[in-house]
């Protein structure tokens, strides 16, 4: 009996080893593999993270990772100046990744590998290099400005995480003002270089737009006085507001019926009154053309209590996630309600349509089950906070830093600012299936424009990824007074600031008349009218001079007031033939 006891033990001993080291066993899948061979990388053992790169590659071929592990393997072969190898690492993922979010990281690889192997001669006794004729990548017809690197960039292809200031997530404002704190502890990952033209640009007509947040009139014979009254400045359309936020201020001239919602007829949000029609015909009347303004993510009306249908937001201080103002756009109600809002919209006589700057996300912004469960299955991992940041700390002042964010961060990043932008052309399709003729224009940071570094962590925004989508014009917002007080800077930094983001704008898009410069035109610390003043108004005209230098940009005067002496800048954006 004794030996039939031990005999038992003995059995039930191996069978629990041998189920523990199964266990132990269990393959890894490609996200554990990529972030295996990404933590070699970092630390060095380039061979080793090669190795783990086509690991994956040849273990997981339709994982969404395999493209950034051959990107990976080039980087990898260029630490170890394999150049060679880098050279056919970086032109296959150009090639079999046209679209992916490394090119322009290849493409310059690419040139560092070429100029270490680059052949010379000998001339006269010295020693010249023999520069072959530039090669571009393919990429579906788009050509690309590809600037030779400087030499600090030769081993730095890849730069190490700088410390980034970030801030809690501030409360959208009617001004469309950004909280993002711009004033840095130290510098932002450096900038990416400026793409040339993206794609043949479409011809459309240059504009001069007055945005209207709030228009002076008890009813509407007062507001057609102020339509007028654009129309004598040298104004050409009219970016009307048909939204309403709490808190904003509620037009005089309509009935309402609630403290937010739409002024139009639609039956996915809540409807203030059905004015919209009104105010396009006596625009269209006075030879105007009109634009509605409209919302994505903030149009919660009726249903902001719906937890379901927001964003959740990383709380650097709780450690927590939070509830968001922002609609959950990964959310398929919340596609189908946006959908029909655009879609009734569209069925109104309006020239087109300007989305709101609140189709952004945050950098710690969205980690909606929807959203995690998207990235999950596009990329093998789940987003975490515990991946993404690097050291977040409170400052003195209450604000909150990180020392910068890690690869999977960014791959996070583009991967939703490529969503967003999916986003916006699903309701651009859902606006024309009324109306085919709507033009469309979006709102982009001028962070997003000159640094889309910056862009895509701070809002998941870049001028590249909107180019894609064929708008009809890419409306910067260039308010140079926000720059002044969120930089610290002074009246002709910020206003050179501003030009610099119309010229960089230009080169993107093409048509200078596609790229729509608004300037604000209210103080920001009065909330006055900029030119009630001599001073103010020479501002404004010396912001208009340096923009227009940079080409014949459309402009929209943001946000419109009757107080604003516009007539008087009509000469300022003439063109004289």
């Amino acid at each position: 009996m004794k030996k039939r006891i031990i005999g038992y033990l003995l059995i039930v001993s191996i069978v629990l080893s041998f189920s523990s080291v199964q266990a132990q066993e269990k393959p890894a899948g490609p996200g554990e593999v990529y972030d295996s061979a990404m933590e070699l990388f970092h630390k060095g053992k380039y061979q080793e993270a090669i190795e783990g790169f086509s690991k994956l590659i040849q273990s997981f071929p339709t994982s969404r990772l395999v493209s950034y592990s051959h990107y990976m393997m080039g980087q990898s072969f260029l630490r170890t100046e394999r150049f060679e190898e880098a050279i056919q690492k970086f032109e296959y993922y150009l090639n079999a990744y046209p679209e992916g979010d490394r090119t322009r990281e290849s493409e310059q690889g690419l040139r560092v590998a070429r100029e270490k192997i680059r052949p010379k001669k000998e001339i006269g006794g010295t020693v010249v290099e023999v520069k072959p004729a530039p090669e571009e990548p393919k990429k579906a017809g788009v050509p690309r400005v590809i600037e030779e690197p400087k030499k600090e960039e030769v081993r730095k292809v890849i730069e190490e995480p700088k410390k980034i200031e970030v801030a809690k997530v501030p409360e959208e404002t009617k001004k469309e003002e950004v909280k993002v704190p711009i004033k840095e502890e130290v510098k932002p990952p450096p900038e990416r270089a400026v793409t040339g033209v993206v794609q043949e640009a479409k011809k459309v007509k240059r504009r001069v737009c007055a945005q209207i947040s709030y228009i002076d009139g008890k009813n509407l014979v007062e507001v057609e006085k102020r339509i007028k009254e654009l129309k004598d400045a040298g104004v050409d359309t009219l970016i009307f507001r048909v939204f309403q936020n709490k808190g904003d201020r509620m037009y005089k001239f309509v009935k309402a019926r609630h403290e937010e919602g739409v002024f139009f007829k639609t039956e996915h949000g809540l409807v203030i009154d059905d004015v919209l029609g009104k105010i396009a015909e006596i625009v269209h009347r006075h030879g105007l053309e009109l634009f509605a303004w409209m919302t994505t993510r903030y149009a919660t009306y009726g249903v902001d209590k719906h937890a379901g249908y927001r964003s959740r937001i990383y709380n650097f201080e709780t450690k927590k996630m939070e509830i968001g103002r922002g609609f959950n756009l990964f959310h398929t109600d919340v596609l189908k309600r946006l959908e029909g809002l655009f879609r009734d919209l569209g069925r109104y006589p309006i020239d087109g349509i300007l989305f709101q700057d609140d189709l952004i996300l945050r950098h710690n912004e969205d980690f909606s089950l929807e959203a995690n469960k998207a990235f999950l299955k596009d990329f093998g991992y789940s987003p975490n906070p515990d991946i993404f940041y690097i050291d977040p700390y409170k400052s003195e002042s209450g604000k909150y830093y990180v020392k910068g964010y890690t690869e999977q961060f960014w791959t996070w990043a583009n991967w939703k600012n490529r969503y967003l932008m999916d986003v916006a052309k699903r309701l651009v399709g859902a606006a024309r299936e009324s109306n085919p003729k709507l033009q469309f224009a979006i709102n982009l940071y001028f962070e997003a424009v000159l640094n889309d570094t910056n862009g895509v962590a701070w809002f998941s925004q870049t001028l590249e990824e909107a180019l894609k989508k064929e708008f009809d014009y890419y409306a910067i917002m260039a308010y140079h007074r926000q720059a002044m007080k969120g930089r610290n800077i002074e009246l002709k930094e910020s206003i050179d600031l501003m030009a610099e983001a119309a010229q960089r704008a230009v080169k993107s898009v093409g048509d200078p008349s596609r790229v729509m410069m608004k300037i604000w035109i209210l103080d920001w610390k009065s909330n006055e009218a900029v030119g009630l003043d001599l001073a103010p108004q020479k501002e404004i005209e010396e912001i208009l001079t340096k923009i227009l230098e940079q080409g014949e940009v459309s402009l929209a005067f943001v946000p419109y007031t009757h107080q604003f002496p516009l007539h008087q800048l009509k000469g300022k954006w003439t063109v004289t033939k």
